[in-house]
């Protein structure tokens, strides 16, 4: 039984219990309950509670700009998804329009945080990458989790790039000091932590401009019995004044 209904059972059986008070419209929805949908992909555990730490810091700085009470529910990734799409929770915190829009979900504008996906070669080689996207004749290695970059992934299949999958950071910035490799394609503040954590910072260089730019949502479930126009222009509002600091 989902929070959601308990909420709306208990106010309905205090609204039958005293008919002759005022009551609040139960639609006016002062408490949420949000999902955190965490890349399943993220580098390491560590990771993926660094993400799982900065959505909870989202949902309180969005608590308080919105003046409402949110809670974090510990589901993540799809099972996140599966909660929010079905009503049974409010909000969901860090899905994306890449590759589509989930229809059971209403986005909230402007996304609260984006990822930029860029080249990275090693310092200083002469090649012939001056910018994205000149890659005819070179070889790459990107992470598994670099998914769903559409522009990048349609020319590599046009141009016949040469391009492999690792699992790893170190796996990919090895087979480009070894020679293996030309260039990783990487997002860009991930990347910048691998190799400031490894000493590597000037053993490479990004090519601009970035090869996707990918931005992240907080998102309303259509089921959700919160779910009103009021409400929707309440959390953008408080969206924009979290974006402005």
């Amino acid at each position: 039984m989902s929070r959601r209904f308990i909420s709306c059972a208990v106010w309905a059986a205090v609204h039958v219990a005293a008919p002759q008070l005022v009551y609040a419209n139960p639609q006016a929805c002062t408490a949420l309950v949000a999902v955190s949908y965490v890349d399943a992909l993220a580098a390491t555990a560590a990771g993926q509670e660094q993400q799982q730490q900065l959505n909870q810091n989202l949902i309180t700085a969005l608590a308080k700009h919105a003046q409402l009470s949110i809670s974090l529910d510990a589901a993540q990734g799809n099972k996140a998804l599966s909660e929010v799409r079905s009503g049974r929770v409010d909000l969901v915190v860090g899905v994306s329009l890449e590759p589509k829009q989930d229809a059971k979900l209403d986005y909230l504008q402007p996304a609260y945080t984006q990822q930029n996906y860029r080249i990275w070669r090693r310092t200083g080689e002469q090649l012939s990458l001056k910018q994205w996207p000149e890659l005819a004749g070179l070889r790459g290695v990107r992470l598994s989790g670099s998914k769903n970059l559409i522009d990048f992934d349609r020319q590599a299949q046009l141009q016949h790039w040469p391009i492999w999958t690792v699992d790893s950071f170190d796996s990919a910035v090895q087979q480009v000091l070894d020679g293996q490799a030309d260039y990783v394609l990487a997002e860009t503040f991930k990347f910048q932590q691998y190799l400031a954590r490894q000493a590597l910072t000037d053993a490479f260089e990004m090519i601009e401009p970035p090869v996707a730019t990918q931005e992240f949502f907080v998102a309303i479930a259509k089921e959700s019995a919160c779910n009103s126009a009021a409400l929707r222009s309440t959390l953008k509002q408080a969206l924009s004044a979290i974006s402005a600091r």
